[in-house]
This record gives structure tokens, sequence and C-alpha cells, in this order.
């Protein structure tokens, strides 16, 4: 395993990586990005895994990045595996419109500046890619989990009528009881005389304490990562993050000090837990991937759109004119007036007006959306561990599904994996609606607008990763 540096520099007008204006200067805690190449390879077969401190971006143009890395480091597309955090406050990488936040405004005014910047990051990355290969050597694998279940909770509140809140209180959100994964997946590397050379720790929360932020930071993923690092003589760890769609950190719109003090927290869980892991057989070692297609929900009415449209556009009124604090509009709350300026929240909904436009004029001009969206899910399997790999972000119990069926004894559970594809929530969130399963599909998605997700596609994600699972035990 490699551990690299991919900290963006800033431009003076224009922000890290010269496309996100508001984000303006390193973490004081945590002072850059950093990535980690975990290279693993058996009777012929490799793979290079990526674990970065990046929000990642859309699938298409994950793609085309994994198949550039590819290409310079002589390998198929399907043997990178690329792996984000999600940290909201990393600004927009070079070429993407993904930010974290859909309030963010990006430039791409100083293109050689841009340009320059993901020149070096991927410059990077092939540098560690090609260590990674150079430096492979035999190793004993030992895994295990540690515990941490006061970092985060599950954001989704029920609503008495059937539909969610979208609670950025910790203590409110706690009172839902709602399901959220305290796992820390955890998976050492030791080479042939003992020492570590390498850890993933698995765990899902949104690295969001930093979300619209002047510091450019791996959140409390940082701070975690330093800790396990330091408890392992400075060898690197790599994160990978789980299937957080509804789980979030206890301090959201926060500081760099209460990033850091959750990162300490779970960072010490894992090192509490390190002395508890196990050696496991390493002797079989296989990858297998399978593009299947989830259901989207049918085309709403002309009617349907003009209703939602007036409602935003009361919302607006209301906002800007009458009510500054207003927060609910078409089954969604806005962030508290504290965290959202009237402003900010009057331009997220205008979002929602656009959506309803573009399906009218859909209608209008009788065309046909596609009944599905395709997603390409993966497994892979060292020894007695799998691992499931998902792009976007899938609900919490979903992954709790996955790795109840799993047939691996340690089963990591990886979403945010070559790309991000959207909220993927099963049905019981599909019918409530809110802001995962309803109104962040509204959001404009690689330049076009898509219907959310329809009932059984969480239940699809599940048993295709679940199948392919089994399918490298078996192999």
């Amino acid at each position: 395993m490699v551990g690299f540096e991919i900290t963006p520099d800033f431009h003076p007008d224009h922000g890290a990586w010269g496309t996100t204006p508001s984000v303006t200067r390193l973490d004081p805690n945590i002072k850059g990005l950093f990535s980690r190449c975990l290279a693993l390879a058996m009777d012929g077969r490799q793979v290079l895994w990526f674990g970065s401190d990046l929000v990642g971006d859309v699938v298409s143009a994950t793609d085309s990045w994994r198949l550039e890395l590819a290409t310079a480091l002589k390998l198929d597309a399907s043997q990178i595996i690329w792996s984000t955090s999600q940290t909201h406050s990393s600004g927009a990488i070079p070429g993407s419109a993904v930010s974290g936040s859909c309030v963010t405004e990006l430039k791409t005014g100083d293109s050689s500046f841009i340009d320059s910047q993901r020149e070096r990051l991927l410059n990077a990355i092939i540098a560690a890619g090609r260590q990674a290969l150079d430096q492979l050597q035999p190793v004993e694998v030992w895994a295990g989990r540690g515990h941490c279940d006061s970092i985060s909770y599950n954001s989704r509140l029920p609503m008495l009528l059937g539909g969610s809140k979208f609670s950025r209180d910790y203590a409110e959100g706690l009172q839902s009881d709602k399901y959220y994964d305290p796992t820390i997946g955890l998976v050492r590397f030791d080479d042939s005389s003992g020492k570590t050379i390498g850890t993933i720790f698995n765990f899902c929360c949104h690295p969001a304490v930093l979300i619209r932020n002047k510091h450019c930071s791996p959140d409390w993923v940082g701070t975690a990562r330093a800790c396990i690092e330091e408890a392992l003589d400075g060898t690197p760890a790599m994160f990978v993050q789980g299937f957080c769609g509804d789980v979030h950190p206890k301090y959201m719109f926060g500081t760099p000090e209460q990033a850091a003090s959750l990162g300490h927290r779970l960072g010490q869980a894992a090192v509490e837990a390190l002395p508890t892991l196990v050696p496991v057989r390493s002797d079989r070692f296989d990858c297998s991937w399978k593009t299947v297609e989830l259901p989207r929900q049918p085309m709403p009415s002309r009617e349907m759109c003009e209703s939602g449209i007036a409602r935003c556009e009361a919302f607006i009124e209301e906002v800007l004119h009458h009510n500054p604090r207003a927060t609910w509009v078409d089954g969604y709350n806005h962030p508290e007036p504290d965290l959202f300026s009237p402003a900010d929240r009057a331009a997220s909904t205008q979002t929602s007006i656009d959506y309803y436009h573009d399906l009218i004029n859909t209608i209008d001009r009788g065309d046909e959306l596609p009944a599905t969206y395709s997603i390409t899910l993966g497994s892979l399997r060292l020894g007695d561990i799998g691992a499931a790999f998902s792009p976007g972000e899938n609900l919490t119990l979903t992954g709790f599904r996955v790795r109840s069926r799993s047939p691996f004894v340690h089963t990591l559970v990886c979403g945010d994996t070559n790309g991000l594809f959207g909220y993927i929530g099963p049905d019981e969130e599909i019918h409530r609606g809110g802001a995962e399963t309803d109104y962040h599909w509204r959001m404009p998605w690689a330049g076009k607008f898509r219907l959310p997700l329809a009932e059984g596609s969480a239940q699809r994600v599940t048993d295709t990763l679940c199948e392919l699972l089994r399918n490298v035990w078996n192999s």
C-alpha cells in the first residue's frame, strides 16, 4: 500500500483546483488531502484499489478517469477500483461539477490553471499505482471489526403523515431510533517479517462536518486515519466509505475542530480494535462485476409538474419577502436559517423549478425516457475477506442486509466506489420521499435531469451484490 498527497493548489480568484471559489485554505488540523493505493495480485490477476479524500464524480466521468489511469498503467479499466470518501470539502476536482453542495458556485475561467491541477493529480495517482505494483510482496492478512456509535446518526426522520425530514440535528435524529451502521471494518497487511505495511478501515458516515466551509479538508476521515497510522508506526491506512446515504456526522456545517474530534473518536475506536484482529486465509483472490438495471419512477403528468412549480415559486416568494425562516417546500426541508441564507434556499428551490420545466418540455416533445438506469456493481475476494462495491449512495440499511447475507466471515461494504450514481433507498424510504429519494434526484446530473428511482431498486442492488459475493466465494 502506498500513501501519497493530492492537495490542490488554490487559485487566487477561483479557490481549490481553480474550480471552487468558496474553498480557499487548508484545514489547520489535517493540512492536505491524501490518497492511498493498494495493489493486490495473485495467479495472474491484478487490481489497484485507490481510496482518496475526494467528493467524487459521476459514474461516466469516473469511468473515463479509470480508463485513463488504466491505459497509463498498462491495465484494463476493470482492474482500477476507485473509492472516494465523499468529503464535502475537497472542492470539485478538475472537470467535475460535483462539489458536495448544490448551491456551491463553480468556476471554469482559468482553464490553464485547472488543466495543470488535473495533470498534477493524474501524475500523482499514476506514480502511486506504479510504486504499489513495484512493491508487491507476500503478505499475511488479518481482519476484524471495531465499533463506534457516537459520531453518526440516521438523518431521515419519519413524519407522521408519511414524509421524511432531513434532520441536521444529532439529538433530534436519534429520536427516530433508525438504524445506522456502527461497524468499523478492519483489514491489516503484514509482510513476511511481521511488520504492518498497510491497513484498510471501512466506516459508514458522510464526511460532512465541513460542508459549505472555506477549508479544504478530508473532514473527520483525516484525523481518524492519522490516529490509525500513528498506532501502526506510520504505515498507510486507506479509508473506504460505507453505504452512507442517510447517515451523517454528529456535527454538520461545523468547524475543523469538530471534524477532528469526531475523527479522533473513530480513530481511537479503530485502534482499540486492532489487537483483536485475527489471521485469515489469503489463498484465493478474485473480482466479479455485473451491470444491472434499476427501475425509475413513472413520468409525472403536466399537471403534477405545474403544481410543483407553483409550490416552489410560492416558497421563493415567501422566503425572500415574507418569512426568511421558511424551510419546507415540496416535501423537503432546507437547512435551517443559520446554515442557509434565504437566497441559498431560494437558489436551491430554483433547481426544482428548472427540473419541472425540463419534465414539461419532455412531455411536450413526446420524448420517451429510458425506463431504467444502468449501474455496475462489484465484489472482491481476498481469502476469507469479501468486499461489495457500489457507486453512489445506498442508504445504510442496504449495507446491513448485504453484510448479513454475505458468505464471508469478514465483509467490507464499500459505497462511493467507481463513481457517484445518486441515492438508492429501500422501498419504504422511496415511498416517503424527502431529501435522498426524491429531492436530490432533481439536481442536474452530468447536464441532464433524471427521474427518481422506483421501488425495487435497493432490493436489486442487495440481491446482485450478494450474488457477486457468492460468485467470488465459489471461485
